[in-house]
């Protein structure tokens, strides 16, 4: 993927943003931040999706690290980690600003998630979650979980990856956004028809498909490590 095209998708357009690690509120973090990745030889970056109670391959420092795991993601190459805050809605047709965070990393612990594993464990964690709502009675869960599927299988289409992204990798991913999507979909049901302990216990149930999920996608994004580790 091209320089300015990587700048486009990332900022959605954004030129002069700052935040955190940056020396001037003028600078482009994201140009800065490539440039820089660019300059220590870094060939390949590495996604992590922290959420409470899982942060594996977050590193930085502690306002880093917060600031990573309030906008649930953070990117990693050599020597530096970046990641953005999503600013207060403005009346502005142009949305909300991004606060990017930038912080040096001299030193990351290895924490690997493989395009095999995590095939595995979301194929176990979807038959495990069918099963389980199959017992429970979907239609108690959710109020269209066949319009939920039918939209969930078109998020897998509109994958912003490069071309020389590998086959499996993409596979992976776009298995892995259709379920974030059913995942969302379930999240912002309102039939209203469930109680504080019935939304209790559909989490509970779907915890294992979000682990799945999320895992598959930091190996399915993270594809080009894997291969360049190989």
């Amino acid at each position: 993927m091209a320089f300015d095209d990587v700048l486009d998708a990332v900022a959605a357009g954004t030129r002069n943003v700052g935040g955190l690690g940056f020396d001037s509120t003028d600078l482009h973090p994201v140009g800065s931040a490539l440039s820089d990745w660019k300059r220590a030889g870094t060939k390949t970056l590495t996604l992590v999706l922290p959420v409470p109670g899982d942060v594996r391959g977050l590193a930085g420092a502690p306002e880093f690290r917060d600031a990573a795991l309030a906008s649930g993601q953070a990117v990693f190459g050599l020597d530096t980690g970046l990641t953005c805050v999503a600013g207060p809605e403005t009346p502005s047709s142009a949305g909300r600003q991004l606060y990017w965070h930038r912080a040096t990393v001299i030193e990351r612990a290895p924490d690997f998630v493989s395009l095999s594993d995590a095939e595995h464990d979301l194929a176990e964690a979807v038959r495990e979650t069918a099963s389980g709502f199959a017992r429970r009675g979907s239609s108690s869960w959710m109020s269209d979980v066949a319009g939920a599927l039918s939209d969930a299988r078109r998020a897998g289409e509109r994958l912003n990856l490069p071309a020389s992204h590998p086959p499996r990798g993409v596979r992976v991913v776009a298995q892995a956004e259709r379920l974030a999507a059913v995942l969302e979909l379930v999240d912002a049901d309102g039939t209203g028809e469930l109680t504080a302990a019935g939304m209790l216990e559909r989490d509970r149930a779907l915890a294992p498909l979000r682990l799945a999920v999320r895992r598959a996608l930091l190996a399915g994004y993270n594809a080009h490590s894997e291969v360049a580790a190989n």
